[in-house]
């Protein structure tokens, strides 16, 4: 399986030294620190021109400065068009209400590219 996941995950007390980068151990991931919130403030002004491909359940990330506790899954072929990504299967805000979504998701990518 070959997917692309983007996780925003953010507290109030963020800070670099509190980060638990044990969350996500496999050698895979690649996790980024974010002090300004850049990627999060773009994703939350663009993800209604992302169109994901199938509808998605739950609201609209909330309207604050950044997104957080939201996921996003593209499809491992995703690429930048234009001025937003291409292949976002789907999203979830918040993760906890959509842990669901995202794992039959997840399963459903992973059974069709069987």
């Amino acid at each position: 399986m070959r997917v692309f996941v983007v996780w925003f995950r953010m507290l109030e007390d963020d800070e670099l030294g509190r980060w638990p980068r044990q969350v996500f151990t496999d050698s895979r991931v690649e996790q980024r620190w974010d002090e300004s919130k850049a990627a999060g403030k773009w994703f939350l002004e663009n993800l209604r021109d992302m169109r994901p491909a199938h509808d998605v359940a739950g609201t609209f990330p909330q309207r604050v400065d950044a997104m957080w506790d939201t996921w996003m899954l593209f499809d491992r072929g995703a690429a930048w068009k234009e001025s937003t990504p291409d292949g976002l299967l789907s999203w979830g805000y918040t993760i906890m209400k959509t842990r669901q979504q995202f794992q039959d998701d997840l399963e459903a990518v992973s059974a069709a590219r069987r």
